[in-house]
């Protein structure tokens, strides 16, 4: 593709890997809408307001300014629900429009020096014919441009690409976009690519991911008060089962190699429901990073590893989003290692270190992903255990 030319921002026009994502997003966001089409919950102004204080405290926490009072933060909420409200009410994204918008908009005390060009450069941004997300990601990395345009590196994040990508979002009927300080390192290398189609082919799948993460918490805005079920889902039991037998595997490769540091060195495998009071505040941990509810039914798998004075207890879990009727599960994880400073969390997930299936998925098919996921936080989970025995 030659971005220069034809139509640059055309869902076809864009590789196989891209397209994919944006199909499973798009799945999810349909049942999402049919799930909200039957049922009854927070009242879409309140839970509006609710994500953007969550999303604006963590943008001040990945902009490095954290220093704002309850007072701030609620002018800051009323200026976004103001511009939410003209965006959904079909407002002309015309030049001046979008240049008052930008000075409008919360800017955590550092105004935006917008060249005159600014809000036509926007408008065009914002009006290009693409999926929802390829156009957020596209105002992103314009509204980046137009605020820094001669600085070779990403300057400190501004909140202002982030609101006007969300606008564009809730312009399309999209949750604004979640934020979290844990990407800061995936942003910054997203956004010193050369050009801007290759940053926007790496803002893209980033971009999907947090907007998979802001769906699942759109499931949780109906109430999940429904007694447990009498077994899992075919899915999710086909799932806890393959997972039960990788940790298992896991944990068995590792031990041989751990001995070489402890010959008492030892791996210790268990599975079930949520039963036990510590099991559930894991479940709950993983569920609420990845800003979700859990559903009544989740069903872990874990494997507790002894090397030394050190316990790593690593647990994976299949859990249900919110109500049981959307059929959304996601595979979390929780790490927790105890030693002689207490316990500590060594996996610092992001909101996106999570793997969302919806009903129609198939087992065989989403299984690289989930056993991917295992992978990459079993890999975390040692290496920050053999930094604390070595």
């Amino acid at each position: 593709m030659n971005p220069q030319h034809g139509r640059p921002f055309a869902l076809d026009r864009f590789p196989g890997h891209v397209r994919r994502r944006l199909a499973d997003l798009d799945r999810l966001r349909d049942v999402c809408t049919g799930h909200h089409r039957h049922t009854l919950g927070e009242p879409p102004h309140e839970a509006l307001r609710r994500v953007l204080r969550r999303h604006l405290r963590e943008l001040r926490s990945l902009a490095a300014h954290e220093d704002a009072g309850p007072e701030q933060l609620r002018a800051d909420e009323e200026i976004l629900l103001e511009m939410a409200a003209e965006c959904r009410s079909g407002e002309c994204l015309t030049p001046a429009y979008l240049t008052d918008l930008a000075r409008r908009a919360p800017d955590f005390g550092v105004p935006p020096d917008l060249p005159e060009d600014a809000g036509k450069v926007l408008a065009e941004a914002a009006t290009v014919e693409t999926h929802p997300v390829i156009r957020a990601a596209h105002v992103f990395l314009v509204c980046e441009g137009e605020l820094w345009p001669d600085r070779p590196a990403p300057p400190p994040p501004h909140p202002l690409p982030w609101v006007l990508a969300s606008l564009s979002l809730l312009r399309s009927n999209h949750p604004p976009l979640p934020m979290d300080r844990r990407l800061a390192a995936q942003l910054a290398a997203a956004r010193s690519r050369p050009d801007h189609y290759e940053r926007l082919l790496a803002l893209i799948p980033i971009f999907a991911d947090l907007m998979t993460a802001a769906l699942r918490a759109e499931l949780c805005r109906t109430p999940a008060a429904a007694p447990p079920s009498h077994g899992p889902a075919p899915l999710a039991a086909a799932l806890h089962r393959r997972i039960q037998e990788h940790l298992r595997r896991r944990g068995d490769s590792l031990t041989p190699v751990l001995r070489e540091l402890d010959p008492t060195a030892r791996a210790t495998h268990s599975a079930g429901d949520v039963s036990e009071e510590a099991v559930a505040q894991q479940c709950d941990a993983a569920a609420a990073r990845a800003l979700f509810e859990r559903g009544p039914d989740c069903w872990w798998s874990s494997v507790e590893i002894t090397v030394m004075d050190a316990v790593l207890r690593l647990l994976v879990v299949v859990q249900q989003v919110g109500a049981p009727s959307s059929g959304v599960l996601a595979v979390t994880a929780d790490g927790v290692l105890t030693c002689s400073e207490g316990p500590v969390d060594v996996l610092d997930l992001a909101c996106t270190d999570c793997v969302t299936l919806i009903p129609t998925d198939c087992a065989d098919e989403r299984w690289p992903a989930v056993e991917s996921f295992i992978d990459d936080v079993t890999s975390r989970a040692i290496h920050r255990l053999t930094q604390a025995v070595c």
